[in-house]
């Protein structure tokens, strides 16, 4: 890995961790508590997990295929037609958690090309696996914000 990547790619792994102490301690009532925009803490949980699912679709595909085209995901829709309202939040953060660490088990044995590896996303344009990576760690670090500002409402 490159030296470069490292304090980013620790970011990343830390992502899991640092969504579970934002969630920890919370109770039934206060995870399932709508937020002033719809979206609860379980919500934000199953997003996370669904996302990082996806996230590592498209790090596969970033690494193994040559500029490959990276599609959006509607959030809004993801959540109602995948039930979010209904789903664990403990087995989502764990998934997530699970998920995170695979994701990591990968890039830690890419070399400097492999980041530099792009895409095009449909949404945000020409994507790196370096930017891939930045992304996934600024999105739970986001995330534990949201969790925290919730649960202080």
């Amino acid at each position: 890995m490159p030296a470069d990547v490292v304090p980013l790619f620790e970011r990343f792994t830390r992502g899991p961790a640092v969504v579970r102490e934002a969630v920890e301690g919370a109770g039934p009532a206060i995870i399932s508590r709508p937020g002033p925009e719809g979206w609860s803490i379980r919500d934000v949980i199953v997003h996370l997990a669904d996302t990082e699912l996806v996230r590592g679709l498209r790090l596969r595909r970033l690494i193994v295929e040559d500029e490959p085209h990276i599609e959006a995901i509607d959030e809004q829709l993801w959540k109602r037609r995948l039930h979010y309202l209904w789903r664990s939040p403990e087995a989502s953060l764990a998934l997530f958690e699970l998920l995170r660490f695979t994701n990591a088990e990968i890039l830690r044995e890419c070399d400097a090309a492999t980041f530099a590896r792009s895409g095009m996303h449909a949404e945000d344009g020409r994507i790196t696996v370096a930017d891939f990576v930045r992304r996934g760690a600024e999105h739970a670090e986001e995330h534990a914000q949201q969790i925290i500002a919730l649960r202080n409402r």
